[in-house]
């Protein structure tokens, strides 16, 4: 009777933790990036009554006689399966599909979350915006700083692409205007002449660059020849050295050599000389002068891109996502936080896409993964196990209200 009391008083205990937890994941069920708990439980040791007996030659075995003594928590195991992902259009909102952890940083605090809901702050640093934990990158903090620039780089190689006719008539011209940008970003536009002289020579061009441009005191390098074979591709003269030598009054480094690629292996559309009109002309160029942050991007693979006024993009940086051999042995430190723990083993740091961790998908968050139709079934489950319980306790009273009676 009295191990029907205690007993009894175990299943409530379990009955009261299970629907802590149910209550916990239906409370959480708007909570982004929310994992839910599941609780397990185990029974308690049996109290042996009498032991097994062998089979002899005459009789045959017998089994142990074991009493429970009720139940008791096994294990309450967060639950990592992934969250529907909704659209936010927030861009420093960040979902992710798949395995792994954003890392977050207060001071030499490491933290690790899978709500993404982050922000930037007044020093452009990119924030947990709940708590204003740092989110971490390849370099560390996260920080797309507003009003950031980036140099300006002088022009070292030019591509020109297109046609040169080779139906033309000998001494026939062709004009092309080109930019080049110096060392401090101004540009400085330059001519490029070609004429054709197959009377020097079959398939041969001519060219000569000039300037109209006051702070180029003078060009080296600035003629020379490309010929072509009867397939109309270039023979000879696929690339050339042009030195250009600035004024002092332009302030910037002189002399600059830029090259000029007609058709180098490096150069995906070549010029050409086929019969037909003279295209030719500039198909790229790698200066560019100084640029201010105008807007950013973050990528799947959790690189955060810069746009800037002269058109160019830079990498700013690129962030980590963090995989653990245990993810269930986290600790849980409210604000959607996770700390790592023995039984969880180190974080193992990584770019998204890569070693097993999950993609990002920004403007995006991930909700709970908590099931409603699976925590009311187990509400039901567990209330009645509650309840059964509850009901051994009485059943244990009343006899014993019973024997009680029978000294009476």
């Amino acid at each position: 009777m009295l191990r029907a009391l205690s007993t009894g008083v175990t299943g409530l205990r379990a009955g009261q933790i299970a629907l802590d937890v149910i209550g916990n994941n239906v409370a959480n069920i708007n909570t982004p990036g929310f994992k839910a708990s599941r609780a397990t439980f185990a029974d308690l040791l049996s109290q042996t009554l009498s032991g097994e007996q062998a089979p002899t030659a005459t009789t045959g075995g017998t089994d142990p006689m074991q009493v429970g003594l009720g139940v008791g928590l096994a294990a309450i195991r967060t639950v990592f399966t992934q969250g529907v992902i909704t659209t936010t259009d927030h861009q420093t909102d960040l979902a992710i599909q798949g395995s792994g952890l954003f890392v977050l940083r207060n001071g030499a605090d490491t933290l690790y979350t899978r709500a993404g809901a982050f922000a930037l702050d007044a020093a452009g640093t990119l924030v947990d915006a709940a708590t204003g934990y740092r989110v971490q990158g390849a370099s560390g903090d996260v920080t797309i700083a507003p009003g950031s620039t980036i140099p300006a780089s002088a022009t070292t190689a030019a591509a020109f692409g297109g046609n040169l006719d080779a139906a033309a008539a000998d001494g026939t011209q062709h004009v092309a205007t080109f930019a080049v940008h110096d060392s401090l970003g101004a540009p400085h536009t330059l001519t490029i002449t070609f004429t054709k002289n197959f009377a020097a020579a079959p398939g041969r061009w001519d060219w000569a660059v000039t300037e109209a441009d006051a702070t180029i005191a003078a060009l080296g390098g600035a003629s020379g020849a490309l010929e072509f074979d009867p397939t109309g591709a270039v023979a000879s003269g696929a690339t050339a050295a042009l030195t250009i030598t600035y004024a002092a009054a332009a302030g910037a480094t002189s002399p600059q050599t830029v090259t000029l690629d007609f058709a180098s292996p490096a150069n995906p559309a070549p010029v050409t000389g086929y019969a037909g009109s003279s295209t030719l002309a500039l198909s790229a160029q790698d200066g560019y002068a100084a640029g201010a942050l105008q807007s950013f991007a973050i990528a799947s693979d959790g690189t955060v891109v810069g746009h800037y006024s002269n058109g160019r993009t830079q990498v700013i940086d690129q962030l980590q996502l963090a995989l653990f051999a245990n993810p269930e042995g986290l600790l849980r430190e409210g604000q959607n936080l996770f700390r790592a723990s023995q039984n969880s083993g180190p974080a193992a740091l990584g770019a998204p896409g890569t070693g097993g961790r999950g993609t990002l998908m920004a403007g995006a968050l991930e909700g709970s993964n908590v099931d409603l139709a699976r925590e009311f079934t187990e509400l039901i489950t567990a209330q009645r196990g509650f309840e059964a319980s509850a009901r051994i306790i009485r059943a244990g009273d009343e006899v014993l209200q019973t024997v009680v009676n029978l000294m009476q």
